[in-house]
Order: C-alpha cells, then structure tokens, then sequence
C-alpha cells in the first residue's frame, strides 16, 4: 500500500502524527521533519524509545541469540531484566514468530510460535537500527489510546490513522494486543477524527470499511488500492483484497 499512500499524502504539514504506529512504514518514507508516532501496545513503544536512544546495545543483544526453534522458545518464555533486553526480545520474537504474526494471550504475553529464519529472513542489521535512530531523533514515542493522541492534532498537522481492521464476528485472538482497536471504538474513533478535522489538521485514514466511516464524514474523499496480504495464520489466508482510504483534503 505504501505507493498508494504517499501519492495521496498531503506535500506539506507542520507535524506528522500516528496512532496507530505500527512498523510505521509510512513514517519513514515520508522522514517527516517533526512527529508523533504513538500505539496502545506497551511493548512496540518500549522497544522503539531503546532502538531510539541505544540502538547498537539492541542489536548486541538480538545477536546473541541463534535462530532455532530451541532458542526462539526459550527467549519467548525468559524473563529479561532490562529494557535493552526486552526489545531485542521483541524485534527478535516478531522477526521468527510463525508467518510474522503478532499475538498475545489474555495476560499480555507473547504467544506465536517458531516460524523459522529460512522463511522469515534475518534480524535488523547494527546499521539499519542505527538509521532507524536517527529517523526517530525528532520524534516523541507515546504509549496511549488513540483518543488522546488524536486530541493533539490540530492545524498544520498531518493525522494518518490505520486501526486494526475489523471482520465482523471473527473472534479476536490477540493479534496487536489485547485491548487493541475493536468495532465498540468506531463510535468515538469518528468522533475523534471528526473533532480533529474541524481543527485544521489533515487526515488520511486506512480501513477495510471506510465506507461506514464515509457516512460519519460527510464530504471526505474515498480511494482504493488492491494489495496481497503478506502476514496470515495460513499461507491459503493470503489473497488480493481492496484496501479504502478516506481523507479530508
């Protein structure tokens, strides 16, 4: 999806804001001179403030473990004693988790088991977590609800927002946390974008049911792109699906 977003992101914008950050691939394409990436899951955050302030102590630490399923149970199960530790843990676990899965269970923890590297490839180098570092130098890390982040944009600002998609009555497993987004938030997250664009700022939304949200924002742009799904429990799961996005501009 990333041509299609840049394509429709705005040319210019005081701040860059995500709520829903994610891999935050689309920040940094866009290397934007000023932002905000936020997300609810504890762990993502952590992990990005340690890459940010000590990447090459990250990276000693993923290189320390081997890529076997023995290896991969054992850190998975480990109680680690620093925050360093905890985020090499969690590029670690997302990098050989089975088929890049990201789950937890009801008490926060990790639960994917071993994919393997053959097919999921190697662990972020020293080098790209030192880029990373410095793509992040400008940029404040914010564990929290997307309500709260959404109420700091305002005018000048550029508010991308890609909550966890919803599938109806599929049971929700864990994927992206628990406690993650979930069709009882669509009410106040309209309300929140809705809010913030009377303020001034400029929202670009990703959702597999914008048109719900289209009928909420009256006037907002709709566009689709059609993309593979790259991340499933079952590689027979990974198929060409329409992906919506709404703006405001």
């Amino acid at each position: 999806m990333l041509p299609k977003l840049l394509s429709l992101a705005p040319r210019e914008y005081r701040r860059y804001i995500e709520p829903f950050c994610g891999s935050a691939c689309l920040f940094l394409a866009l290397n934007p001179p000023k932002s905000i990436l936020a997300d609810l899951n504890p762990h993502l955050i952590s992990t990005y403030k340690q890459v940010k302030s000590r990447p090459t102590d990250v990276a000693e630490v993923m290189a320390s473990w081997s890529a076997t399923q023995k290896e991969y149970l054992r850190v998975r199960g480990a109680s680690m004693t620093t925050a360093v530790e905890r985020a090499g843990r969690f590029l670690y676990l997302n990098r050989y988790s089975f088929n890049g899965v990201y789950r937890e269970n009801l008490k926060g923890q990790f639960n994917v088991p071993f994919g393997g590297a053959r097919k999921n490839g190697q662990l972020a180098t020293v080098s790209e977590l030192i880029a990373f570092s410095r793509a992040l130098a400008h940029t404040r890390l914010v564990c929290s609800d997307f309500e709260d982040v959404i109420a700091e944009a305002k005018a000048g600002d550029f508010l991308y927002l890609d909550p966890p998609y919803h599938y109806g009555t599929a049971r929700n497993r864990g994927e992206y946390g628990y406690g993650a987004f979930s069709s009882a938030d669509v009410d106040r997250f309209v309300s929140s974008v809705a809010a913030a664009s009377k303020r001034g700022a400029q929202i670009l939304i990703s959702y597999n049911r914008a048109h719900q949200l289209k009928k909420a924002l009256k006037g907002w742009a709709l566009a689709h792109c059609s993309t593979r799904r790259s991340i499933a429990g079952f590689t027979q799961s990974r198929r060409v699906v329409r992906e919506y996005l709404l703006r405001n501009y």
